[in-house]
């Protein structure tokens, strides 16, 4: 059995205003709903749990678990202060049968089938894998607004999500970072952290994380790109139109 946790109880402070980014609507639809959307129709994933603000819960489960008929959303849970103690909250929450869990944020909504099966199978193999992409650029490794190093890029890669792990090896190691209070940027360093091997599968330059408003123009080019957006409006609820009598009666003849 193969569980998602979907993260995203983030107050989303770098996108300004009073909204959280992983409900921003583009093209009528939360961002949150795009990645829940790509997770529901995988055939690799059987369950999926989705972790928000404490206070969101409800809106999440009636505005886009109900609204957009996610059948796989077993649970909608509350999130806590950090993203890590958002994911253990996650997957605690998973049917206690799960082999793998693929862990993903909720703003990268550019996510495919594809990268969720590559992690996947990857995990299968490992026990512990994640996505990830060659560094483009220089890195410089800076003190103090100095120089003090330059980094060899052919060694480097950016970490995205979907990262995959062994479900029994990824909860150990929460459960072990929150008895030594040991927070880390990702579920990956936490799983390095005790002891075991993480291997990487190619991810997408595409695959990125929206965390300012200077990101959504990108995300619905995107959406327009691969034909989405289209999708979206089709999916946007409509009141059931009631016909007369008469209506009926033509549209049988008909």
């Amino acid at each position: 059995m193969v569980g998602a946790v979907i993260v995203g109880a983030g107050e989303g402070r770098r996108m300004g205003g009073s909204g959280r980014k992983q409900f921003t609507k583009v093209a009528g639809k939360p961002i949150i709903a795009y990645t829940l959307e790509v997770f529901e129709a995988s055939k690799l994933v059987d369950q999926i749990v989705a972790v928000v603000p404490r206070d969101s819960i409800d809106w999440m489960k009636k505005e886009v678990v109900e609204a957009y008929d996610f059948k796989k959303v077993s649970a909608v849970v509350g999130g806590g202060e950090t993203r890590q103690q958002s994911v253990f909250s996650g997957l605690k929450a998973l049917d206690p049968k799960t082999d793998l869990v693929v862990i993903h944020d909720s703003v990268r909504p550019l996510v495919t089938d594809l990268l969720i099966r590559r992690v996947i199978d990857a995990a299968h193999k490992t026990g512990a894998a994640i996505t990830g992409v060659p560094a483009r650029d220089t890195v410089k490794q800076v003190e103090s607004g100095q120089i003090v190093g330059t980094l060899d890029r052919r060694l480097l890669w950016l970490a995205q999500t979907p990262q995959c792990f062994r479900y029994d090896l990824i909860l150990e190691a929460h459960r072990r970072a929150a008895e030594e209070r040991f927070e880390a940027t990702d579920d990956a360093s936490l799983v390095e952290k005790y002891g075991a091997k993480v291997t990487v599968a190619v991810g997408s330059y595409n695959n990125f994380k929206i965390t300012s408003p200077e990101d959504l123009p990108v995300f619905e080019y995107f959406l327009k790109q691969e034909n989405r957006v289209k999708l979206a409006a089709s999916q946007t609820k409509r009141p059931k139109r009631r016909h007369t009598r008469a209506q009926r009666q033509r549209s049988r003849r008909r």
